[in-house]
């Protein structure tokens, strides 16, 4: 069988490797045949195998029968993003798996929005910042996410970013997550502005831990000026703002900063005898944030220099690397809670709602959710 060449449409084969972005080269590379042979399977002189053409579908990460329609079925639309990268020496933000994860956030955004619009749920515009921003922004902000100094203060420090994360998932964005976002691009976050929802975009791994909640309020700050940009590590160190993108990721980290660590609720006299380290110790402590927000917030109020943030922010990297494995580590999670983290749980709920009311089948349910048929049923139950 895995030999039998199919007929599919050759048109269609060219149209989903450029929808996804990658080139030719990239294409033949991950399907795992030649240039040559996917030149003739795209020409249409000579067609993929049937496991050729199941790879395709697998890697560009579309259905198999989408090879078999006579035209698109939705145009290419899709607008780049701005790229604010700081750091140098980084690959484009072309990169076709950069493209494909930002693909999957647009794509799972309109699967929302269709079933959101079916199930009658209110959506309300997303509500911009006007300029220029009001002196206690930091705190007009917590007030509007309905953050709680007091619950913040009872949670632990794996618990807040969940708590920011679905603060600002009731306030009508959607929080995605990804693994996937090559290392190469150096980005860790991206924003993508609508006027309804909004979408946020955080790469999660062991050594992004720490940078993972001032990255959420890093792209939320972006939304929250209305626009879109992929983003690396190195704007949280930027010196020079000397581009209108670099003074723009200035801006939203001192926008992320304040809040984090609103400046009227740092009490900065306990902080003047203390030591860079200690500063930072201490401001983690008071607020709930690692210590890498708290280095950046610390540089925000002016409580240390350009010179002790770096050197911070290196102390931290280098801990995170020599950090022991975390008690418990090995332990399989479940699938569903790792789709939780992925597609959020206002996505991740409004599927389940929408099977639950028959609005989509247990097969539709299955693969938006990329979970097996028999475990659809048991979280509509409540089984985990």
């Amino acid at each position: 069988m895995s030999s039998i060449r199919t007929s599919n449409n050759h048109q269609m084969l060219v149209w989903a490797r450029e929808e996804v972005g990658f080139t030719i080269e990239q294409a033949a590379e991950a399907i795992g045949v030649s240039i040559e042979s996917l030149r003739a399977a795209e020409s249409g002189e000579k067609p993929l195998t049937l496991n050729q053409l199941r790879n395709a579908a697998e890697k560009y990460d579309f259905p198999f029968g989408y090879f078999y329609l006579s035209s698109p079925p939705t145009s290419k639309s899709f607008k780049p993003v701005p790229d604010f990268r700081i750091a140098p020496g980084l690959i484009g933000s072309d990169h076709f798996r950069l493209n494909l994860e930002i693909r999957k956030c647009r794509v799972r955004r309109e699967q929302f929005l269709d079933l959101a619009a079916s199930l009658e749920m209110d959506i309300k515009p997303f509500q911009t910042l006007t300029e220029p921003h009001p002196k206690n922004v930091g705190g007009l902000i917590r007030e509007r996410l309905g953050v709680s100094t007091s619950e913040i203060s009872s949670l632990s420090y794996d618990e807040v970013y969940s708590y920011w994360k679905n603060k600002i998932e009731n306030d009508g964005v959607l929080v995605y997550e990804s693994q996937y976002i090559p290392e190469i691009t150096g980005v860790i976050g991206v924003a993508l502005f609508n006027e309804i929802c909004p979408v946020i975009l955080v790469k999660r791994g062991p050594d992004l831990n720490e940078r993972k909640l001032f990255t959420l309020l890093h792209e939320y700050a972006h939304l929250l000026n209305g626009k879109s940009g992929i983003n690396d590590a190195g704007a949280q160190v930027i010196q020079l703002a000397n581009t209108s993108e670099a003074q723009f990721e200035a801006a939203c980290n001192r926008l992320a900063a304040e809040i984090l660590v609103p400046a009227n609720d740092v009490k900065t006299v306990e902080y003047s005898a203390l030591t860079s380290i200690g500063k930072m110790e201490a401001l983690a402590k008071d607020f709930r944030v690692t210590y890498t927000t708290a280095a950046v917030c610390l540089r925000r109020l002016n409580l240390i220099n350009q010179t002790e943030l770096v050197q911070l922010l290196e102390i931290r990297r280098k801990a995170n690397v020599k950090k022991p494995a975390i008690k418990g580590a090995g332990i399989k999670i479940p699938r569903e809670n790792i789709m939780r983290l992925d597609m959020g749980c206002p996505m991740f709920n409004t599927v389940l709602e929408a099977y639950s009311v028959g609005l989509l089948d247990v097969y539709d349910a299955s693969k938006i959710l990329n979970l097996r048929v028999k475990k659809i049923d048991r979280l509509v139950a409540g089984i985990s």
